[in-house]
């Protein structure tokens, strides 16, 4: 599994999702932006990433909140 963070600049969206590497490999020969493409529906000015730790930093407290996506659902 990867876990990927994809970031519509030009709508502001944050997507995160957890890809199987091996249907990864088969259908696109293992690359993440081919993925992409042809799952989303983006604009030009986007840009993704791996992804292995989420911090959160609301405005009332002193130290980030570590946050695992998967804990999110």
């Amino acid at each position: 599994m990867e876990r990927i963070v994809i970031i519509d600049h030009d709508e502001h969206i944050l997507f995160i999702e957890d890809l199987d590497e091996d249907g990864l490999e088969k259908k696109y020969g293992g690359e993440e932006e081919e993925y992409i493409k042809d799952n989303y529906n983006l604009g030009k000015n986007w840009s993704w990433e791996f992804i292995t730790r989420i911090e959160y930093y609301p405005c009332d407290y002193q130290d980030p909140i570590e946050l695992e996506p998967k804990d999110l659902l």
